[in-house]
């Protein structure tokens, strides 16, 4: 009887909690897809749903979609996660954003879209990004955007080209946004951006914080049509009463702005300060490392962006990432791929032991990962990937291997060129989809000699750093590093295996010596 007493009191206790909980809503726009997550004062999410759109890619660089596709992602996600987590829409405070942040929107005197989103990845604006490059001195590119040179991902470059393609959408153009942007409009009435997703732009200054007039001058931007700048993680207001309405939430739901998703990644999984960085391998290999100011030696070459958490920086150098072990599924595991289908069993952990069978340093095979060219320190654009050392007695374990080694050593690289100005870090933070791999993520360990720390829920960590911004922002929580301590879980870690160092000191060194004399000759 007593024991039967307890346990009611029990659920009682539960439920009053759950009754009382006051929950945030995070909203993750992504490249192909928006995932929105409930997540609980407690840090646990309850509810969350992702909604896919298709991307239309030429060959001639334009990569782009119909603002309506979004639309839809945004309100099919929000009302799924909403659902699912069965919180009363009352206790739902506060909404906050992560996305990419150099999507384009071309918004009209009402409103309403010009032409197509133009994707982060788009490349049409090469030479555009050139001409900027080689118009502006190169210490001020470097001192106000960050990175060494104008890039065709930079919105300032697709602005351009859109310019002189497309005049007639230029002049017409009445609020020049960011995906994000136009979102947090959709919400809350107000086009407000803040200093992470800017200082991705091309024309926001990251060391005074604000527009670079001079780029706006010279392109030909009025930025009385740009959105108001504010400083990550800020309360803008509430939901308007028919957003409120049409996305099923309260009219008193605040609405965050929230940062930008790898700055919104680094905080969801811990990356807070110095001494931990984030890798997340997702169809990019980013890593993240959070510095308390610019370094005065910075050259450009590692990209130095605002921090999701205000007044804080954070070193952004991406590569090609795990779009390379789909490219090796797709075209060689026909028979991983029929087993998938017959039984269950993913083909990636089939992969995965394949990998383990194979010996540290694949006998000598050696992959170059550069699908779409190199990352730091060489920034080749031109670069392609190449295998090395094939042999008759390699396998498709081998060339498997192979590939998960060259991206855990094109990390070290890039980690690295953090170091040299000045980031410091003890252990590894692993995010997204490559964290699954136990195979590749002991790779990882051994060739970085430091802890893979995997995060557990990885692939809500954009979600939950724009809900620890929000709910920190709305008073749930007392500050981000407190919430981060909080709620931050580390599912598995991996440490180096000391005997295979000496194999991957070697591994390493001839991936350099390779790539040192093949670097020419990409064109």
């Amino acid at each position: 009887m007593c024991s039967i007493t307890v346990t009611n009191r029990v659920d009682v206790e539960k439920h009053r909690k759950a009754e009382n909980m006051r929950y945030i809503l995070g909203i993750d726009i992504g490249t192909t897809a928006i995932k929105a997550a409930v997540i609980g004062e407690d840090g646990k999410v309850y509810g969350e749903n992702t909604c896919e759109y298709a991307l239309t890619t030429l060959s001639t660089g334009e990569v782009e979609a119909d603002l309506q596709l979004y639309i839809d992602a945004f309100a099919g996600a929000i009302r799924g996660a909403v659902k699912n987590s069965k919180a009363d829409k009352k206790e739902i405070k506060c909404v906050g954003f992560s996305s990419t942040a150099e999507t384009c929107v071309f918004l009209d005197a009402d409103n309403k879209p010009l032409c197509k989103v133009i994707a982060w990845m788009d490349t049409r604006g090469t030479e555009e990004a050139k001409y900027l490059s080689e118009h502006f001195d190169k210490e001020d590119i470097i001192s106000k955007v960050g990175f060494d040179s104008i890039y065709a991902i930079h919105p300032i470059s697709k602005i351009l080209v859109v310019k002189n393609k497309y005049p007639e959408v230029f002049a017409n153009t009445r609020m020049f946004a960011q995906i994000k942007d136009y979102f947090v409009y959709v919400l809350s009435g107000k086009f407000i951006t803040e200093h992470s997703v800017a200082s991705d732009h091309g024309f926001f200054d990251i060391t005074n914080r604000c527009y670079w007039q001079e780029m706006l001058d010279f392109v030909g931007i009025d930025k009385m049509y740009l959105p108001e700048l504010t400083e990550p993680g800020v309360e803008i207001g509430r939901i308007t009463e028919e957003a409120a309405e049409i996305y099923g939430l309260d009219p008193d739901t605040m609405i965050n702005v929230g940062a930008f998703d790898q700055a919104c990644g680094a905080i969801g999984a811990g990356n807070i300060k110095p001494g931990i960085a984030s890798e997340s391998t997702g169809s990019a290999l980013v890593t993240v490392a959070t510095i308390n100011e610019l370094s005065p030696d910075s050259k450009g070459d590692v990209p130095t962006l605002c921090s999701g958490i205000p007044g804080k920086y954070m070193y952004q150098p991406y590569c090609t990432g795990a779009m390379i072990t789909k490219w090796f599924r797709d075209a060689f595991c026909d028979m991983e791929k029929e087993i998938e289908k017959e039984t269950g069993l993913n083909a990636y952990t089939q992969m995965d032991e394949l990998v383990k069978s194979t010996p540290p340093g694949a006998d000598g095979l050696i992959m170059l990962p550069y699908f779409q060219g190199s990352g730091i320190p060489e920034l080749n654009e031109k670069a392609s990937g190449v295998y090395y050392g094939v042999n008759a007695g390699h396998t498709r374990g081998h060339f498997i291997r192979a590939i998960m080694e060259g991206l855990a050593i094109a990390l070290k690289r890039m980690l690295e060129c953090e170091k040299a100005l000045g980031a410091t870090m003890d252990e590894i933070r692993s995010l997204g989809g490559g964290s699954k791999s136990k195979a590749w993520c002991q790779i990882k360990a051994d060739i970085l000699g430091m802890p893979v720390k995997v995060v557990k829920n990885s692939g809500s960590t954009p979600c939950m750093g724009c809900a620890i911004l929000a709910g920190v922002a709305n008073g749930i929580w007392t500050s981000v590093e407190e919430a981060a301590e909080k709620f931050v879980a580390i599912e598995e870690t991996y440490y180096p295996e000391p005997g295979n160092a000496k194999i991957y000191e070697e591994t390493y060194r001839k991936y350099v010596e390779i790539t040192e004399a093949l670097n020419p000759t990409f064109r």
